[in-house]
């Protein structure tokens, strides 16, 4: 129960996932309460798959469609204050040494052919992290999501955190910033405005696991936030960290660890041949 209303059934989800409102000829589907204040974000043809090429697959192809499988090291948690997402290849190293440096994986997450994907980390009993590995498909954003719903459903806070180039950004006001934030919240997350971040507007488009996470939020009540870093390069060094380091000290006060931040001579983004 949270603010009066009752949490959906596994089931009442997903068949609230599949009643689709289309625009742009199917192309892409959103929670029409988000459109009007937030950034888009890309809405799964169905809960399972988040690609709209999927729907027309034929019966017979559904077998071939790829599969995750997680493996828990440790017992499943019945309830957790706060789960944290990192996805992005840039905040890996980061995510890995700063926060889960020396932690056991209580669960494994590997893909059809065996392939480690991602991992999940629990850092105390009521904190747990989950990396997103280069080697994830974002194809795949959907079925994870179905994976963890149950774990999701039963957590308090959910904090997501992606990384993006700053050439994805769309705006007429580009920070003059190597990095900066940007948020988009769930109705029921928690307070933001002492954090100060811009929300992301449209027509800035998040996809993969932080907006399945989100999407999934506005449905269930859950509070979570999705956190967006753009960068003007491809290496996290100390001067693009800075905004992530301050959200992670309010978020979790006292867990990060030190870590010796890569140089960044040069931003790759700005490179020219």
């Amino acid at each position: 129960m949270l603010d009066g209303q009752e949490r959906p059934t596994h089931q009442e989800a997903t068949e609230h996932f599949n009643e689709r409102d289309d625009t742009s000829g199917g192309e892409r589907t959103l929670f029409s309460n988000m459109v009007s204040h937030f950034g888009e974000v890309v809405f799964p043809s169905s809960r399972a798959f988040w690609d709209d090429e999927d729907e027309y697959e034929s019966a017979e192809n559904l077998e071939d469609r790829p599969t995750l499988f997680l493996h828990w090291q440790k017992s499943k948690p019945e309830h957790i204050k706060k789960f944290i997402i990192i996805e992005g290849e840039p905040l890996i190293p980061f995510a890995e040494q700063c926060l889960c440096h020396k932690v056991e994986e209580a669960c494994v997450i590997k893909n059809k052919n065996d392939k480690k994907v991602s991992a999940i980390y629990e850092m105390d009993k009521q904190l747990y992290l989950c990396i997103i590995l280069p080697q994830f498909n974002t194809k795949d954003a959907g079925i994870l999501i179905n994976e963890l719903f149950d774990l999701l459903l039963n957590t308090e806070n959910t904090i997501a955190i992606v990384c993006r180039h700053i050439s994805q950004f769309q705006s007429t006001n580009i920070p003059d910033d190597p990095s900066f934030l940007r948020i988009l919240t769930a109705k029921n997350a928690n307070d933001t405005s002492e954090c100060k971040i811009e929300t992301l507007e449209q027509p800035n488009i998040i996809f993969g696991v932080g907006a399945g996470v989100l999407s999934h939020a506005e449905f269930t009540n859950v509070s979570t936030k999705l956190y967006v870093l753009y960068m003007d390069g491809f290496v996290l060094d100390s001067k693009c960290a800075e905004p992530i380091l301050k959200v992670l000290n309010n978020e979790i006060p006292g867990k990060l660890r030190h870590f010796k931040f890569a140089e960044n001579f040069f931003s790759k983004g700005n490179l020219y041949m």
